[in-house]
């Protein structure tokens, strides 16, 4: 993240901001895509998470989202969709508190 914002620590506070607020209304949407069996949106949703995960540095997240977008986009490996969200989901909240506590050190 220090690379991307060149150590800027108001820009860094933003982009985590932007995380901890958004990450959990894109991974309801693509659940409920998945409910709804509406899999071009479960990509599209799954696409917009990607570079917010690379931004914080959570590789891994990309990963999970990448795979997902391709999945919906092109409709495949269909039954290995729920457990990508599972995994997304469960990761995301493992790095909630480390995220706000990078937030309380820059701010």
């Amino acid at each position: 993240m220090e690379n991307i914002t060149g150590g800027d620590n108001e820009v860094m506070v933003e982009m985590i901001d932007l995380m901890l607020s958004e990450t959990p209304k894109h991974i309801d949407k693509i659940k409920k895509a998945h409910q709804e069996e509406h899999w071009k949106e479960l990509g599209a949703e799954s696409h917009k998470l990607k570079p917010m995960f690379l931004y914080v540095g959570l590789t891994a997240l990309n990963e999970i989202a990448q795979d997902l977008e391709k999945f919906g986009k092109e409709t495949i490996n269909l039954k290995s969709i729920p457990g990508l969200i599972d995994q997304l989901e469960q990761g995301y909240l493992e790095v909630v508190d480390d995220l706000k506590n990078k937030k309380q050190e820059l701010s």
